[in-house]
């Protein structure tokens, strides 16, 4: 196989994983205002800010990049996913925390979303450190 189309499906394999993760940041922060209570509001817009911002700048980078190998599309691919994977732990450990007062059905939300972020961003670690060879401490 030639490898501009692999360097052309690896990147577009990226763009994609950025933009899941923008999308769970954006639900993030449509949820935010219903929290119930000013904490919740806080945790979810600031985890949330987090997320779309790593993600929609790392995602403008990797897309608008013209990578000469796989190790530019690579790197920061894999460090926009450590910050939004980061931020899902935040909403798996906290959402449900009695101290921010979140509203029980938000709080599952947000408990599942955290988990989504988690999951697909360990595994898309990992698959990315697999096919490149890069170390998953960039």
């Amino acid at each position: 196989m030639d490898m501009v189309l692999d360097l052309a499906k690896f990147k577009k394999e990226c763009v994609s994983s950025l933009a899941v993760m923008l999308i769970l940041g954006i639900i993030t922060l449509v949820l935010a205002p219903f929290t119930g209570h000013y904490r919740g509001l806080y945790l979810c817009s600031l985890l949330g800010i987090i997320i779309v911002f790593a993600s929609g700048a790392y995602l403008f980078l990797v897309y608008g990049r013209a990578a000469k190998d796989i190790r530019d599309i690579a790197v920061p691919t894999m460090q926009s996913l450590w910050v939004s994977t980061s931020m899902g732990l935040g909403y798996i450990v906290t959402a449900l925390a009695p101290y921010f007062q979140i509203s029980a059905t938000i709080a599952a939300v947000l408990f599942i979303v955290g988990w989504c972020l988690l999951l697909f961003g360990a595994y898309r670690l990992v698959t990315i450190s697999k096919k490149t060879g890069i170390p998953l401490a960039v």
